[in-house]
């Protein structure tokens, strides 16, 4: 894989009738999906919806005006607090939001694809985020997942387009960048991920390497200015400085304390009086010595948490399941379950062969060192020591969709490049 293709040689995604099919098919099965089933927030999503009332009507982020936090990232709650604030309290706009978020991550990851593999894989990756049923899903969840999803996209897809300046490339990215920080603050380190695939996959040149610097340290500096009012107002808060939330050493704890089995945990409520801040510092620090007693245990948790990770996929039933059992009954919702578990298996297959062929043409530097293969690579990484559940996958489903893609292509005798690559 050529992650830096000549100006002649580049490839920008024509928008063709099949494409538009494509798109009309994926909002097509959203706008049925949100007829049929309504908005019952569980979870995450009763969360983020009791933190956007709250805000919206005390101006406080938090559950109650009493209780402001800052243990959730304020990005989802911040677009959810705008549609009620303009809309009234009501989901219709979320779902509508959430259907234009779908279609934005589609055209994103299929911009991304033809850059580098033609517009044969661009129009299947478009395809399988289309069909794809926890997606199809997504839209009536209250959830982080698709803005962050976009975001995340978003900034690869300016990262890697080779007709934008330095300059340009760097601010458009650290803002892109510092409001997925602000929905989940992994994306912090993505400057440091892209740039290291731009560079790992291309030929070694000093050029190159001050060019991926520049637009780190920039974006960097924007993301930081981006991050900055929120972490004033948690440390007006608490005192201290906390960039953005202060679930991190929490999450470090309930992957890694005697009895887990590396998914979500309820803190103990010896902790429960401890300010937000306290109890992160307290649980992480318990858990990083568990992690030290026994690294060995360490390394066997995290491989059950890539199981955990890669296993499943049923979170887009399980958080309707309200909705689903209201329309269709209590025997659909099981039905689902088994429908998306089979397509996430699928999808995997269809990954993993596009994988080997990536792979088999272009050598383990390209395919492991890519932007691609490097962010996919990167989630997995934090999940495998922090908690995991499933849901987490998604993080990464544009590239996973191209990798599938790549893989019909392989298995289907085509060849995925276009000329010159």
């Amino acid at each position: 894989m050529h992650t830096h293709p000549a100006d002649d040689d580049l490839v920008e995604l024509k928008w063709t009738t099949a494409l538009s099919l494509i798109m009309a098919l994926a909002l097509m099965l959203r706008l049925v999906w949100a007829w049929w089933v309504p908005v019952d927030p569980t979870s995450d999503g009763a969360a983020y919806d009791a933190f956007a009332r709250t805000l919206v009507q005390h101006g406080t982020f938090g559950w109650t005006v009493d209780e402001p936090t800052a243990f959730w990232p304020p990005g989802t709650t911040y677009l959810h607090a705008a549609l009620y604030a303009i809309f009234g309290i009501r989901y219709e706009p979320i779902v509508a939001m959430n259907i234009a978020l779908s279609l934005g991550i589609i055209w994103l990851t299929a911009r991304l694809a033809a850059r580098f593999w033609g517009q044969l894989t661009a129009m299947l990756s478009a395809l399988i985020l289309a069909v794809w049923p926890t997606l199809v899903m997504y839209p009536t969840i209250l959830a982080s997942e698709l803005p962050f999803l976009l975001l995340t996209l978003l900034a690869l897809d300016i990262w890697t387009n080779p007709r934008l300046t330095v300059l340009r490339k760097a601010l458009i990215a650290g803002l892109v960048l510092g409001m997925a920080a602000l929905v989940r603050p992994q994306a912090l380190l993505l400057p440091l991920v892209f740039a290291a695939g731009m560079l790992l996959t291309a030929r070694p040149s000093f050029v190159a390497a001050l060019a991926q610097a520049r637009i780190v340290a920039l974006s960097v500096i924007v993301m930081a200015l981006v991050v900055a009012p929120w972490t004033w107002r948690n440390h007006q808060l608490y005192g201290e400085p906390v960039l953005i939330s202060t679930n991190g050493g929490i999450t470090l704890w309930m992957g890694n304390t005697p009895g887990t089995d590396g998914r979500y945990m309820v803190v103990p409520d010896e902790y429960a009086l401890l300010p937000e801040n306290e109890r992160a510092r307290v649980l992480g620090q318990q858990a990083r010595e568990y992690i030290l007693q026994d690294p060995v245990a360490f390394a066997g948790r995290a491989v059950r948490k890539l199981f955990i990770l890669y296993g499943n996929e049923s979170v887009g039933v399980g958080w309707n399941s309200s909705g689903i059992q209201q329309v269709f009954g209590e025997a659909w919702e099981h039905r689902l379950k088994r429908t998306t578990q089979l397509t996430w298996a699928i999808i995997c297959l269809l990954a993993a062969a596009g994988f080997w062929w990536s792979f088999r043409q272009h050598g383990l530097r390209r395919t492991v060192f890519s932007p691609f293969t490097l962010s996919i690579l990167y989630f997995t990484a934090i999940h495998m020591v922090v908690v995991s559940q499933e849901r987490y996958h998604l993080a990464f489903a544009g590239q996973w969709a191209i990798f599938a893609a790549l893989g019909v292509v392989y298995l289907a005798g085509r060849q995925p490049l276009r000329k010159g690559s």
